[in-house]
């Protein structure tokens, strides 16, 4: 079992950078995987799009673990706002590509490194 907000290594973690979480608060519905790289959408949180609407543009986090939130419900979740993560085990929304991503998450914290595997 593991404690929220401090999952072992696996393939997301991509270095010794160490890695610094923060709780947050989703609300319904919504579902997220570990890895996906949320932004601040209206108070809530949203998979990182640059095409999206309503400010899901700017990536603040990654979340740690899986959540998922029925309708009008909330749930405690964490993400990560510092760390050093493998670009292959990120989601995110809108194509799905790192790359417009990539300079907003180096000047918060979050280093992606590219991996082959």
């Amino acid at each position: 079992m593991s404690e929220l907000g401090r999952m072992g290594r696996d393939g997301l973690i991509a270095g010794d950078y160490p890695t610094k979480s923060q709780e947050i608060t989703v609300t319904g519905p919504a579902e997220f995987r570990r890895g996906d790289v949320v932004a601040a959408k209206g108070g809530e949180f949203a998979l990182v799009d640059p095409e999206g609407e309503g400010g899901a543009e700017l990536a603040i986090g990654i979340i740690c673990d899986d959540v998922a939130v029925g309708d009008g419900e909330s749930a405690r979740a964490a993400m990560y706002v510092k760390g050093e993560f493998s670009q292959r085990a990120l989601r995110f929304g809108g194509g799905g590509e790192a790359e417009p991503h990539l300079r907003r998450m180096t000047e918060i914290g979050l280093i992606v490194r590219p991996t082959r595997v």
